[in-house]
């Protein structure tokens, strides 16, 4: 087996929408691409992982949109205008920054021409969002207004895109001059009664569900756009620029409307061997108050020997037999965390376990970092002079096995075990409310 990585980045990650809509493009393309949430303290971290794993693309959310920007070689002119990035990639003269935000309500809005055409916009918020919409509808020739709250942000705005600006005071009353209005805000934020538009306008909402705009638009006929459309429109760019291959935006649209995760409180850690998968899984599962199940211990038990005696009396293709096997008896446990031996990855019907049953966390570090103070007395394939050549090789061979199975990457390269368990706790909680 042998791909590309691509990944999303930002603090949290794991709750991302858009292995959904890649891996879809990929599946649909048939190229040879797995692209994963990578959940990380610091734009550096991402950089680092992402040079690491020699990654061919990276989209990048919050808060590391501006953060990166002193880590790459080279930015876009969406990047520049917007001082954001959310899209990383290499090409032969370095690491480039991309903001597909903005391309991505241009062609959100492109659909509805008649309205561009009228050349009034009301962007409404003054984040990192409303940037990317400005930018965008000044790219499609709009006289952009903005209103919002934070009067110190919307100065900065009007003095840095030579924007307009309205009182959110009055905008009830006013709204309805404009034929294309966004909401860049927070979920749940109200700052005017929708039910005073009338069918003639063009919504954009920032976010992709719960908005105060779909039921008035079915009532009234203005033409809604949830997040859903500018996420879809951003990700099609992004996934040209990453791959070089062109997708239609209906693989995505089809894939988002069929995703569900079910979360079952079902984890598996996957990851070379000194990793940290047991010390931190056994940690993360006190935390979290569900059980832990280390492989290669449970089946030492079970077996009444250790892995090398195994090895040794039963041989490799028995070993993998059982693991396999004692994976698929977990398939159905919940509130379980599971730490997989480093070969489990090996068998392509583990990866499909993997991935159909657990969140699987794929725990990253160097060869160097794994091996350094592991007792190789239980490690068969260590057991040589050579050791961190043999360390590299397995886990180059090992890297696309662990990424086809993965939900997430974790990098856990100079923590300690107590740390590597607290980052995993903190994301996790973060993504799942628990």
């Amino acid at each position: 087996m042998d791909f590309n990585i691509m990944a999303v980045t930002g603090n949290p990650a794991l709750h991302s929408l858009s292995p959904v809509l890649m891996n879809a493009a990929v599946q649909h393309d048939g190229a040879p691409y797995r692209y994963l949430r990578l959940p990380a303290e610091s734009a550096q971290e991402a950089i680092d992982t992402f040079k690491a794993l020699d990654m061919k693309g990276m989209n990048v959310t919050a808060p590391f949109k501006r953060d990166v920007i002193p880590l790459l070689d080279h930015l876009t002119d969406n990047a520049q205008k917007a001082d954001a990035v959310n899209c990383v990639y290499r090409r032969d003269d370095g690491l480039w920054g991309d903001n597909t935000d903005i391309t991505g309500v241009e062609l959100t809005l492109k659909k509805y021409p008649e309205y561009v055409e009228r050349g009034k916009m009301l962007v409404i918020g003054s984040g990192g969002a409303a940037n990317a919409v400005i930018i965008a509808g000044q790219n499609l020739g709009l006289e952009v207004t903005v209103a919002a709250r934070n009067q110190e942000a919307l100065a900065v705005l009007k003095q840095k895109y030579n924007v307009l600006s309205a009182s959110l005071k009055h905008i009830t009353s006013t709204v309805n001059n404009y034929p294309i209005i966004v909401q860049a805000l927070p979920s749940g934020a109200v700052v005017f009664d929708p039910n005073v538009l009338t069918a003639d306008h063009v919504v954009l909402d920032a976010n992709y569900k719960d908005s105060i705009f779909e039921k008035p638009a079915e009532k009234i006929g203005f033409h809604f756009l949830s997040g859903r459309n500018w996420l879809v429109n951003q990700a099609v760019p992004a996934y040209k620029t990453f791959t070089g291959n062109d997708v239609d935006a209906s693989v995505m649209y089809d894939a988002l409307d069929n995703y569900h995760l079910d979360y079952q409180g079902r984890i598996a850690l996957t990851g070379f061997m000194g990793v940290g998968k047991t010390t931190a899984g056994r940690d993360l599962a006190y935390e979290l108050n569900y059980r832990f199940i280390d492989m290669d211990h449970e089946l030492e038990r079970r077996e009444g020997m250790k892995i090398t005696e195994i090895f040794e009396k039963k041989g490799e293709e028995y070993f993998r037999e059982i693991e396999s096997n004692l994976l698929l008896e977990y398939a159905d446990e919940v509130d379980i965390i599971l730490s997989c031996g480093g070969g489990t990855v090996k068998s392509a019907a583990n990866r499909q376990v993997l991935r159909d049953n657990f969140v699987t966390l794929w725990l990253y570090a160097s060869a160097a970092y794994c091996i350094d103070g592991l007792d190789v007395s239980n490690r068969p394939l260590l057991q040589c002079d050579n050791r961190l050549e043999v360390a590299q090789n397995m886990l180059q061979e090992r890297i696309p096995l662990y990424a086809d199975c993965a939900y997430g990457i974790v990098s856990v390269e100079n923590l300690t075990k107590k740390q590597t368990a607290q980052k995993l706790y903190d994301q996790i909680v973060k993504t799942f409310g628990i």
